[in-house]
C-alpha cells in the first residue's frame, strides 16, 4: 500500500467531509439501530430482525440487490433455522472464512427449500454487513468493487478476483493499514467525532470510518496530485543456509517488568504485515523481472489468504518453478532484534526442509518502504532453542 497516497487521500476527505456525511451517515445509524434492538433469543426472531436492520438500507437493499427481503422472506418461513445460523455465524471461537461460507450454504439451501425459484442474495457482501452490525469493533462493511477499485488507486500489493473467499481476509488487512494512517490524523478524528450525534453508533474503534473513508475514496473523491518518490533499493539482500546459523544463548531473567504487551502486540502485528507486504511484492517483481509472469501470477500471501497457522506467510517460487514456503519476520530495529518462532513454523520448516525460507527483514523504514533481508534456507531446529511458552491443558 502507498502511504503517500492514502495520505493526500485523508486530505481529500476532510476537505469533502461534509458532502461525503450527508450520503453515508446512515452507516453508523444502522449499527446502532442493530446494536440497540438485536437479541438473537427474541421470542419473535421475524419481527426482532426486521426492526434491527430497520436502518440498514443500501447496505443491505439496493437496485437489484435484495438480501435483507430474502433474509426476511426465510425467517417468516424457517425462523429457528434461520436463528442458529446466525449463532454459528457470530461464534468466534471458529474460524471466520468458515462461518462465512458456512452461512451461505446453510442459507442458500434453506431457501431452495423455501422459494425454489428465487435467488437467495446472500454473497459476501450481505454476509460481512450482518457481522459488522453485530460486531463493529472486529470487522468492516464489504463490496468486492470497492475493494478492487482502492486497492488500484493505492497500489495495494494484492490483485482482488470476484467471488473469492480470500478477499475477506486480504480486505480485512487493507482496512488495518488504513486505520492506523486514519487514527494519525486527530484533526480527522475530531471531525468525525463531532458529527455524531445521537442516533449514531460511537465508533471508537474507527472501523466504520475506515470503511466510510475507503468507500468515499472510490465513490467520492477527486485523485490527488501525488508527487512520485523517488525508490530507493534495498541497502542489503543476503541469502544464507541455516547451518551458518546460531542463535544467541540466553540465560534467565527474573527481573520484574510493567510492559504494554497489548500496545506493542498491535504494533508488531502492523510492522509484521507491512514486512511480509514488502516480501510479497519483491517476490513478484523478482520473479516477473526474470521472465517469469507466469510463476508471478501464483504467488500467494497465504498468511491473509487463509489466516494464521499454516507455519508460513507466503507461497513463492524459483526460478525453475519450484516451490519456496517463506516465513517472513520483520522489525524495524537491526538483524540481532529478538524474534519469535511458532511450533507451526518450526514443524513446518522440518516437513519443507531445503524448500523453507525464513526472511529476515530489519532496519525496516515504513516511510520509504526500504529494508534489509537476509533469506535464510532450511530447517529451523538449529535456531530454535528457547521455548518462551508452554502449552498447559488442565484436568480435574
Amino acid at each position: 500500500m502507498n502511504r503517500q497516497i492514502v495520505k493526500s487521500y485523508i486530505e481529500e476527505y476532510k476537505r469533502n467531509l461534509a458532502q461525503v456525511h450527508d450520503q453515508e451517515i446512515y452507516k453508523w445509524r444502522a449499527i446502532k439501530q442493530f446494536q440497540d434492538n438485536f437479541d438473537i433469543d427474541a421470542q419473535d426472531f421475524y419481527e426482532n430482525l426486521e426492526l434491527s436492520l430497520n436502518k440498514a438500507g443500501n447496505l443491505l437493499d439496493s437496485g437489484q440487490y435484495f438480501p435483507k427481503r430474502m433474509l426476511l422472506k426465510n425467517v417468516e418461513e424457517s425462523p429457528e433455522q434461520i436463528r442458529e445460523m446466525f449463532k454459528i455465524l457470530y461464534d468466534e471461537d471458529f474460524d471466520i472464512l468458515e462461518r462465512v461460507e458456512n452461512f451461505r450454504s446453510d442459507f442458500k439451501s434453506l431457501n431452495t427449500t423455501n422459494f425454489v425459484d428465487l435467488n437467495d442474495y446472500q454473497d459476501h457482501r450481505a454476509v460481512l454487513v450482518y457481522l459488522t452490525l453485530y460486531y463493529p469493533e472486529r470487522y468492516f462493511f464489504y463490496k468486492y468493487r470497492m475493494f478492487k477499485d482502492f486497492a488500484e488507486k493505492v497500489e495495494f500489493t494484492y490483485k482482488p478476483i470476484g467471488g473469492r473467499i480470500e478477499n475477506i481476509g486480504q480486505f480485512h488487512n487493507l482496512c488495518e493499514l488504513v486505520r492506523y494512517e486514519i487514527e494519525g490524523d486527530q484533526e480527522l478524528l475530531n471531525l468525525h467525532e463531532n458529527r455524531l450525534d445521537f442516533e449514531c453508533y460511537r465508533d471508537k474503534d474507527h472501523n466504520v470510518l475506515t470503511q466510510d473513508f475507503i468507500y468515499a475514496v472510490v465513490r467520492h473523491l477527486d485523485r490527488p496530485t501525488i508527487t512520485k518518490k523517488t525508490e530507493v533499493e534495498t541497502t542489503v539482500v543476503e541469502e544464507t543456509s541455516i547451518l551458518n546459523l546460531k542463535s544467541k544463548g540466553e540465560s534467565i531473567d527474573f527481573t520484574p517488568r510493567i510492559i504494554n504487551h497489548i500496545q506493542n502486540n498491535i504494533e508488531n502485528k502492523r510492522i509484521g504485515d507491512l514486512g511480509e507486504r514488502w516480501v510479497l511484492k519483491k517476490e513478484v517483481e523478482y520473479l516477473t523481472e526474470n521472465g517469469k509472469s507466469k510463476l508471478a501470477d501464483k504467488v500467494k500471501h497465504v498468511a491473509k489468504d487463509q489466516g494464521d497457522g499454516s507455519g508460513f506467510d507466503i507461497l513463492s517460487y524459483d526460478l525453475n518453478g519450484n516451490e519456496k514456503f517463506i516465513e517472513v519476520k520483520t522489525t524495524k530495529g537491526s538483524l540481532n532484534s529478538t524474534f519469535y518462532v511458532t511450533r507451526n513454523e518450526l514443524e513446518r520448516s522440518k516437513i519443507e526442509k531445503e524448500k523453507y525460507f525464513l526472511y529476515r527483514v530489519y532496519n525496516y523504514n515504513e516511510n520509504t518502504e526500504t529494508a534489509n533481508l537476509l533469506k535464510i534456507q532450511g530447517e529451523l531446529t538449529s535456531i530454535c532453542d528457547i521455548p518462551t511458552n508452554y502449552k498447559v491443558n488442565l484436568e480435574k
